[in-house]
């Protein structure tokens, strides 16, 4: 069953393999280890990884350093890590990324393809330096931010007013929290900080997706309205941008409009929902910052990282663990009345600029959904199952041993739930029910799988129905269009009477023609990665009910990362269908991505 699914691939047919074969041909590499070094360099950097440590491949055979199920492997053995480190310095292929250029390198105990090295080592440089260039703190800037905080209709938490503090006195400022923690009500507020200490600054606003974008600029705009005063209400920015559109994305080009020779015209740049973002448009968008700009990073640490290379953002909120404020940082933490107790922890002062929100404010202190993503984050498995198995009103684990089971209780919501969806004649009264439900998965495909899923949930109301379109047709937006306006992981629903797809947006609802649009699927069940920056009342959590046995891609795939963001997408009711065994497997699965950002910035 677990195969079913699963590509099978031949070895030869790979893409590693061919630019295997072009490099070593070209660098008149001859050796069989140096060129399996390439292959796994390529492959590893395809899976998500940004570098390939040598210490994991020594002494191993070829076909045990790779997840897939790859036919006709050569039977190779990688060598001892000297021996292995000894023929790669002799390689041509492989440069120190300095004064030798290759287009690969080897730095400290990894090898890179070039321009990953390039990215991390961009974003490294970047925090090292600017973990030394503070902005300066005074009484006076002390006394401004309280007075601005005592015009506000909500109270700040001394965490939330710390986050502002940094992000006044720092050029780089990084922001973690989990759902409920108030992020957003901080970047609204630092916003204001920023006008109010500067009315001419500016600020742009971006996520990296176009959903991320839009959920923060309604944020922003709901609160503007309840909490902006008049003077500064006409400065204050609603706007937000994908990532690549800020930078000026240009179809058919390699760079950005906006880079390092062409700078963006911000003066501090806001970034939401940053575990999202990948090292290689991370990097460009460092680079493209002006050399007096600030840049704030604001996202959750224990969530999934990005779909492609890094996880750059937990890299960089890594060492609030395992380091100490600097003087200068303890006066921030003074102004807030919070205490220091550094455990006799080194100090570093990038720690300064790191920002961790504990306090949640969206679950009462008897949730079992809060008490089940506290578990999960902290690797609690005892925790876990004590939440499973107690009579939480707000968390159920339901476990089934087959697929008819699962399939006859996914059809129930298609008469519930979304019967009620389709059925309702304008957009605002459909995306009201929409945001009550969700079904997540971690499959695209599959038993288990959205596409599956939402077949199973689409079969019960088109019953007699032959067309595509149907009067309330929910939809996701899978690519990018920016002449539509319309982004990667955008929910649309199908008004028959017009012939639009509407879409949410700051001034209500927008509708554009279904013809028009040529990338989206059904979206009644959605991934768990898709599901990052939304929020449900209820979500229904799909997983398998077999072992996860030895399989390397459902390992890759199934972590605790995935099932905390799972989790903490719900805000009312957590419905989990599948085994417990499985649960504690993935809560003891942490994603492990190579990287060489962690050792760079916290240990050079």
């Amino acid at each position: 069953m677990i195969q079913e699914f699963t590509e099978k691939k031949e070895f030869i047919k790979t893409i590693h393999y061919h630019f295997a074969e072009f490099i070593s041909k070209k660098y008149e590499c001859k050796d069989e280890v140096g060129k399996s070094v390439i292959f796994l360099t390529s492959y590893i950097t395809a899976a998500g990884h940004t570098c390939l440590s040598l210490e994991t491949i020594a002494n191993k055979k070829l076909n045990e350093c790779v997840y897939d199920d790859i036919d006709a492997m050569p039977e190779i053995t990688i060598p001892s890590f000297n021996e292995l480190e000894h023929r790669i310095t002799q390689c041509l292929a492989f440069g120190n990324g300095v004064d030798k250029v290759s287009p690969l390198v080897y730095s400290e105990r990894s090898c890179y393809l070039y321009r990953y090295w390039n990215y991390e080592n961009i974003i490294s440089t970047f925090f090292k330096r600017n973990a030394q260039q503070g902005i300066s703190a005074n009484t006076e800037l002390f006394a401004n931010v309280e007075k601005n905080l005592s015009l506000f209709k909500k109270t700040f938490s001394k965490e939330q007013k710390l986050a502002q503090l940094t992000a006044l006195t720092h050029r780089a400022c990084v922001i973690s929290g989990g759902p409920g923690t108030g992020k957003t009500t901080v970047i609204a507020a630092i916003v204001y900080q920023l006008l109010k200490q500067q009315p001419n600054c500016a600020i742009a606003l971006c996520a990296p997706t176009g959903k991320a974008a839009s959920r923060l600029m309604q944020a922003l705009s709901q609160f503007k309205e309840e909490n902006i005063s008049e003077d500064i209400k006409g400065l204050f920015p609603v706007d937000a941008s994908t990532i690549h559109r800020l930078l000026g994305y240009q179809k058919g080009e390699l760079e950005f409009y906006y880079n390092e020779d062409n700078p963006l015209p911000c003066d501090v740049v806001i970034v939401d929902e940053c575990s999202m973002v990948d090292v290689p448009l991370m990097s460009r968008l460092l680079k493209a910052l002006k050399q007096d700009a600030r840049i704030i990073l604001v996202g959750d640490k224990d969530q999934l990282s990005s779909v492609e290379a890094g996880a750059f953002f937990g890299d960089v909120c890594w060492g609030a663990l395992h380091y100490s404020y600097t003087n200068e940082g303890k006066k921030l933490l003074g102004q807030c009345s919070i205490p220091c107790d550094d455990g006799g922890k080194e100090a570093h002062s990038l720690r300064d600029s790191i920002v961790i929100l504990h306090k949640t404010y969206r679950f009462s202190e008897d949730s079992g959904i809060a008490a089940l993503a506290e578990s999960i984050r902290t690797n609690d498995v005892k925790k876990a199952i004590t939440v499973l198995d107690n009579s939480f009103n707000d968390v159920e684990c339901r476990e089934y041993d087959s697929l008819e089971w699962l399939y006859s209780e996914i059809a129930k919501y298609s008469h519930g739930h979304f019967a009620k969806v389709v059925s309702q004649s304008f957009p605002d009264a459909a995306f009201a029910h929409i945001v009550k439900k969700g079904i997540l998965t971690p499959f695209n495909r599959g038993p288990w799988g959205v596409e599956t899923v939402n077949q199973i949930l689409e079969q019960q109301f088109t019953k007699g129905i032959f067309e595509e379109w149907y009067h309330g047709r929910v939809i996701m937006i899978t690519a990018n269009d920016y002449n539509l306006q319309v982004f990667n992981g955008d929910i649309g629903i199908y008004n028959k009477s017009d012939s639009l797809v509407y879409f949410a947006s700051t001034e209500g609802y927008r509708g554009i023609h279904a013809s028009l649009l040529t990338n989206y699927v059904p979206a009644y069940s959605i991934t768990v990665h898709k599901s990052q920056g939304s929020e449900f009342e209820d979500v229904v959590l799909i997983l398998p009910h077999v072992s996860v046995e030895n399989n390397e891609n459902w390992k890759m795939l199934l972590t605790r990362e995935l099932l905390y963001t799972a989790v903490t997408r719900a805000q009312k009711k957590l419905t989990i269908l599948g085994k417990k065994d499985l649960i504690v497997a993935m809560i003891n699965n942490p994603t492990m991505r190579t990287s060489g950002i962690r050792n760079r910035i916290w240990n050079n």
